[in-house]
């Protein structure tokens, strides 16, 4: 959704990244695989945290495979 904040943990709960949805019709966010730190996201089992205004939250799983 338009205005959206993503926020992507590891399995443990640890915040690995927050994108945020730049407000164009695109319906998608652009992610470099990169932590907040900058480093690069390690092969595994993460969550993410979708909220945006006037829409449901909604939250899911990905794995990311190399």
């Amino acid at each position: 959704p338009l205005d959206a904040k993503v926020r992507i943990y590891t399995v443990r709960g640890d915040l690995v990244q927050t994108l945020r949805q730049d407000g164009s019709v695109q319906a998608y966010v652009a992610w470099d695989l990169r932590t907040k730190d900058n480093l690069e996201l390690a092969p595994g089992l993460y969550i993410y945290h979708v909220e945006a205004p006037g829409a449901p939250e909604y939250t899911g799983k990905f794995a990311v495979i190399k």
